[in-house]
């Protein structure tokens, strides 16, 4: 049964913002966001998640695109054998007047990350197959099937 997930896609100024993790694979980026729980709609999710690895609130905005991982069809990963994730990606804006802190984070994140977003390619960003429909700020396709 594949786990799901929702991530917000959180731009200001050309820039968004991505959590930051390392571990024994080294460093990697995606958008905040994590595991919708049971008995969770996607929408608490959403606000438990900003909340426990931004320390803020955000709109819950359209969704953007539906994103499937499937560690087992990949050539290359770092995710153990057997991860099968969907993820749902939503349109985020932080609320006005808010610091940014971690307050729960995942154990290998370290930080939060304004990244431009001409510069989302340098890092290694996930999903990487979706980086030029983040730079564009637009996801023609909704489903985006098992992309790395």
């Amino acid at each position: 049964m594949p786990r799901l997930a929702v991530r917000a896609i959180l731009i200001e100024d050309d820039r968004i913002l991505l959590a930051h993790f390392v571990d024994a694979g080294g460093p990697w980026y995606v958008t905040p966001g994590g595991g919708v729980q049971h008995g969770e709609t996607i929408e608490e999710a959403f606000h438990r998640e900003l909340h426990e690895e931004l320390g803020a609130r955000a709109e819950f905005g359209a969704v953007a695109c539906i994103r499937e991982i499937i560690a087992d069809r990949l050539e290359a990963t770092n995710l153990p054998a057997g991860f099968h994730q969907v993820e749902i990606f939503v349109h985020g804006r932080l609320l006005p007047g808010q610091e940014l802190r971690m307050i729960d984070p995942d154990p290998s994140q370290v930080g939060l990350v304004w990244v431009p977003l001409a510069e989302l390619h340098t890092l290694p960003f996930f999903p990487r197959g979706l980086i030029a429909e983040f730079q564009a700020r637009s996801f023609p396709q909704f489903y985006y099937g098992a992309r790395r």
